[in-house]
Formats: structure tokens, sequence, C-alpha cells
């Protein structure tokens, strides 16, 4: 009984990420004089509820601390780039702290909801396999032994670590179909990194895990070309600039 309950806590829980983006990797050649004037990373928290059936990720509440932090660098940004410029009213991107990514690993179907320029949009679809490519090579991230595994996309090789030690195929983000739970991501050789920094391994209300509903149903296609559309009256706003289009694309 004793060990069918320990294994049964090993498979549900919540794990504590840390999302961390090099600014200066991704910015044009022709910006490579800014980077003495932005920081080299940007970092976010993450937070994911998982069970052997579903996983909801989710923004980490900020702190006090870190909403005073973030409102001393949009102001130090200034001009067009600041809170105070142009970008920061009509185009805003929207509050990023209400997105939700849900996932049935079950059913391998998803819910992602995005606050996206003021609006609050549900994509529904399922699941494509990802052909992971195991290496073989062990480490450990925090109390686990992870293995690792990667794939190549159109543009990058991803990395990921993760721990059969926790049985369950769900990770950060999209990092996921492996068999264990996925610990750390290194997307493009150290362009962005998302690693587990805490781990509690415990049972779950169903109120944890619970699917958005709000929003406006939109199809992943027709929300890929809303966001290129905004994109490009970005760039004419601002001139093009290579930045706001890295920045534009980034993550969930």
């Amino acid at each position: 009984m004793i060990s069918i309950i320990c294994f049964g806590q090993k498979n549900q829980g919540l794990i504590v990420y840390e999302d961390k983006f090099n600014i200066h990797k991704n910015l044009p050649e022709e910006m490579a004089d800014m980077k003495d004037r932005i920081p080299e990373f940007r970092t976010s928290k993450k937070i994911l509820y998982f069970n052997n059936e579903e996983a909801l990720y989710v923004n980490k509440p900020k702190t006090e601390k870190e909403k005073a932090e973030q409102q001393e660098f949009r102001g130090s940004r200034g001009g067009r780039g600041g809170r105070g410029g142009r970008g920061g009213g009509r185009f805003g991107r929207g509050d990023r702290s209400n997105n939700k990514l849900y996932t049935n690993l079950k059913e391998k179907s998803f819910v992602d909801s995005k606050d996206f320029f003021g609006k609050l949009f549900l994509i529904e679809g399922h699941r494509e396999g990802v052909k992971w490519k195991m290496t073989g090579k062990q480490k450990q991230v925090g109390d686990y032994l992870c293995q690792q595994a990667f794939f190549q996309d159109s543009t990058q090789r991803i990395e990921a670590w993760f721990t059969p030690m926790i049985p369950v195929a769900t990770g950060p983000e999209n990092y996921m179909g492996l068999p264990g739970l996925v610990l750390h991501v290194d997307v493009g050789n150290g362009t962005r990194q998302i690693t587990a920094i805490k781990i509690d391994l415990k049972e779950l209300s169903e109120e944890e895990i619970s699917k958005p509903v709000k929003g406006k149903k939109i199809s992943q296609d027709d929300f890929e070309k809303l966001r290129t559309e905004k994109m490009e009256e970005m760039e004419a706003e601002f001139g093009g600039s290579g930045s706001r289009r890295m920045m534009f694309r980034r993550g969930h």
C-alpha cells in the first residue's frame, strides 16, 4: 500500500521553471552596438501542474520586487521602445500573465489560451509527435538524474533533459512526449534555456489543472496569420526593427 501511494505521488505535482532568453544572441548585426544598453537575458518563471493525464503550464505571478524591476527595465528603454513611447499603447502585446497552455496527455490534445493585444484567444488542436533522438548522455538536474534527447527543426537544435524518476510524458511548454518529465530544455545552443528550479510532488486538486474556456476560439493557422499581420503593422510603424520581430515571435 505504501509503495502504491509513493508511486502515485511521483506522477503528480507542480514544477517551477525559470525561462531564460538571451537577447544579445538574437540582436541583428546592425544593432550590435545596443548590447551595452540592454540586459543580456530576459528571465521569467512558469509553473507546470501535472498528473498522469493532464498538464497545465502557466506564468508564475510576479513578486513585488520582480514587478519593480520590470518597470525599471521598461523605463530605461525610453523613447519608442519604452512604456511611454508609441509601442506601449496601440501596440501593447497584451498581458502574458493570462496565458495558459493545457494539455490532455491521454488524448494528445491541447488548448492554448493567449492574451494578444488585449484580446483573449483560445487555440485548440492535437499534438504532433516529436521525433526525439536519445543520445545516452546523463546529467543531474537538482535531485534528479536525467537523460538527454534532441531534435532538429528547420532552424535550430532543441535539447531536452528528462527524468524517468518522474514517469510522466510532459514538460514545459510544448517540450514533451518523452518517457519521463522534462526538467531542462536548451534551444539554439543557449539562446533559450528552461530549467526546473523547484519540484513539488504532491496530490493536486481538480481546480489546479483546469482547461481554459474563456476567449475567442481560433485555429492555429488563423492565429499565426493574425500575429503576422500585427508584426507587419509594428514594423511599418517603427521602421522594420529586427529586434521587434525577434521579441515578438518569442515563446509562449
